[in-house]
């Protein structure tokens, strides 16, 4: 069982017109209305592969009740309301966030408490996105060392001051550039020095996720460069939610870290041709995952 931690859930709509123009008036063409948040959506695609999944957080009542007839799930309800996301797909992809509600007093305590009865018999933990207002900013810190202390490998897909916190956890981390430029204090002119730079300071593998440009890796020793399939487009939003069930799903069956990064990169290529975050389209998987180059690059430690 891989369970996913949602600290700030959202409701994912998604608009697809055929043009967008900043100051005019558009009729939307599609409309889809879904629950989301990060770990929601790792917790999809896992659960569309078939992988045993069980998605934790933090919501509201109405967000609980209905994603539980959806997914297995265990959401408290410690937020009045739950955020709204718009993505607006037209030429390129637009997206607009509202910032999450205040979690309620202590609602971090109860979360752990929850927890400590699920990661003892979990394969896989993963933390993903952002922090509702009120939680402390290590919360998905202790959750991982928690996770480690119990023996099961853990993936944290956080940014700021939570990835900041999560430095030395051991938990495998996964910012994409500019959360590492930022954590690392300087630019990335070099991808594969500075994911070295990043495990070197965490003791623990890093995963740099690029966008179209794939992924670099270092773990246990090796850094690794991952170039995924050319030539694939389409909705990008969800796709590092694809690529960390792919990592997850690896972590939790012990596989080596070649085919863990191949997978989540075919994963994450099978996301951005999918119509809404959370899903992968399954007859395109197979051919990305035969087309996902892998290469070694060898460096020495800082």
């Amino acid at each position: 069982m891989i369970i996913t931690v949602t600290l700030n859930p959202a409701i994912d709509v998604t608009y697809r017109l055929s043009r967008l123009t900043v100051g005019e008036v558009h009729r939307v063409a599609e409309v889809s209305t879904r629950l989301g948040g990060k770990g929601v959506n790792v917790a999809r695609v896992l659960h569309q592969l078939g992988e045993p999944t069980h998605a934790v957080g933090l919501a509201d009542e109405a967000f609980a009740e209905a994603l539980a007839k959806e997914l297995p799930s265990t959401f408290l309800p410690e937020l009045e309301e739950v955020r709204r996301t718009l993505v607006v797909v037209a030429e390129s992809t637009t997206s607009l966030w509202e910032p999450g509600r205040e979690a309620a007093a202590g609602a971090d305590r109860r979360l752990l408490d929850l927890l400590a009865d699920r990661i003892p018999a979990a394969t896989a933990v993963v933390v993903s996105g952002s922090l509702a207002a009120g939680l402390p900013t290590d919360l998905p810190a202790r959750i991982a060392r928690r996770a480690a202390a119990a023996g099961v490998p853990v993936l944290l897909d956080l940014d700021d001051a939570a990835l900041a916190a999560a430095v030395g956890t051991g938990a495998v981390l996964t910012p994409n550039e500019d959360e590492a430029a930022r954590l690392l204090g300087h630019a990335l002119d070099d991808p594969a020095a500075a994911v070295t730079e990043l495990a070197a300071r965490h003791g623990g593998p890093v995963v740099l996720t690029r966008g179209h440009h794939g992924l670099v890796a270092h773990a246990d020793g090796d850094c690794w460069e991952v170039r995924p399939p050319a030539g694939v487009s389409g909705n990008p939003t969800g796709a590092g939610d694809a690529t960390a069930a792919g990592m997850a799903r690896g972590l939790a069956r012990g596989r080596p870290w070649p085919e863990i990064l191949c997978d989540a990169a075919a994963l994450g290529a099978a996301a951005v041709v999918a119509p809404v975050a959370g899903e992968i389209d399954p007859d395109a998987y197979p051919s990305f995952l035969a087309d996902v180059q892998v290469r070694r690059i060898d460096r020495e430690e800082p």
